[in-house]
């Protein structure tokens, strides 16, 4: 069976996402091939033949043909080659699947984000004029609950959606949409990085409740009782230093409390509230998820590096000063050790060095020469 003209997918990465996107495939016939890189996370999914599944996608167990370690296996052949992991991943699975893509076959990350890394990493392997495309999250908020079962919370309203280059954006979205009816396309990838609304409420949040973490091991919801009005006040102003920076780029992004209500995260009274407080306490996908048990997480490990960081070079780029994302960045990575702002996505590692808001912008809408 085939959804448009995809008949055949390749998930790459067998975690949350890649667990409820297997789970949607197979239900809409479709040949799915599940890579995971580590034999752990595997190993139950093998030794149960496929995964157990509940939430909006309904609840039972789904058996999976394929699922492997060896990426040539899950992508000979496949119409498109998912890939869905945490963006601190990407330039490792673009050299997973490097050696086995093949011009005919979609490449497309969800989440993307990243900007021209995945693109750039694919050139620097290889492949001398890569096309690829994002969105800017899962389409689905969804969590393992245990080795072999994934809860499917909410399925994405909107995905906002754009190819690199941008030239082909309108056909990839057109062949995807069928298979994924929330895709929203946009003019290029910088208006998938500049709606990555996570970097802006996860780490700030993830930052006011280390006592709590490191006390109760995360005993509390996340979202409702670690965003109180104070945090929420600080994520407030993180999300005016994330939309000037995307003005100056000349894209178009709503403030946060707009965009969960379009993506379904949010209802009308979080909307209308205005704040990232009232968002929080107005979204129902997100009211029970439990906090981390630790400090050393995506929130920090993923949103700083790979969505705060690029947001700040980006602005850097532009002149514009972002002392609230900076002091995020600086203290996070005080509390955590960790050298977020010298491992993260850089201009550098992103193919952009040298580069000026023309040159970025040139090299979005048109691809490599």
């Amino acid at each position: 069976m085939a959804v448009g003209d995809i008949r055949s997918v390749a998930i790459i990465g067998a975690g949350n996402g890649g667990c409820a996107a297997a789970v949607e495939f197979v239900k809409a016939g479709l040949d799915v091939r599940l890579y995971g890189r580590s034999a752990s996370t595997l190993r139950p999914l093998l030794d149960r033949g496929g995964v157990d599944y509940e939430g909006v996608l309904g609840e039972g167990f789904m058996p999976i043909r394929t699922i492997t370690q060896d990426a040539g296996e899950a992508m000979r052949g496949a119409d498109l080659v998912f890939m869905v992991g945490p963006t601190q991943a990407h330039e490792d699975m673009a050299a997973t699947v490097a050696p086995h893509l093949t011009e005919r076959q979609i490449l497309f990350a969800a989440p993307g984000h990243t900007l021209t890394l995945l693109p750039h990493t694919l050139r620097r392997l290889g492949h001398a004029h890569p096309v690829t495309c994002e969105s800017v999250t899962l389409p689905y908020i969804c969590r393992k609950v245990a080795p072999d079962r994934v809860k499917v919370s909410r399925k994405a309203a909107m995905l906002k959606f754009a190819a690199f280059p941008a030239t082909r954006t309108e056909e990839l979205a057109g062949r995807l949409k069928p298979l994924f009816p929330a895709l929203s396309p946009v003019p290029t990838v910088l208006d998938t990085v500049f709606p990555y609304t996570n970097a802006v409420h996860h780490p700030p949040a993830l930052l006011c409740n280390i006592g709590r973490i490191e006390s109760t091991g995360g005993d509390y919801c996340h979202y409702y009782d670690g965003i109180t009005p104070s945090v929420g006040r600080m994520i407030d102003a993180l999300d005016v230093e994330r939309v000037a920076v995307a003005t100056a780029y000349g894209c178009v992004v709503d403030r946060l409390a707009e965009y969960f209500f379009k993506i379904g995260y949010t209802n009308e009274a979080g909307r209308d509230g205005g704040t990232a407080y009232s968002v929080f306490h107005n979204s129902e996908p997100n009211r029970w998820i439990k906090a981390p048990s630790s400090i050393d997480y995506r929130f920090f490990s993923e949103d700083i590096p790979f969505g705060l960081v690029p947001l700040t070079e980006l602005g850097r780029l532009a002149g514009i000063t972002m002392p609230v994302s900076d002091a995020v960045i600086l203290l996070a990575g005080v509390a955590s050790g960790k050298p977020y702002r010298e491992s993260g996505l850089t201009r550098e590692r992103m193919g952009l060095a040298g580069l000026d808001i023309a040159g970025v912008r040139a090299l979005v809408e048109k691809g490599y020469p």
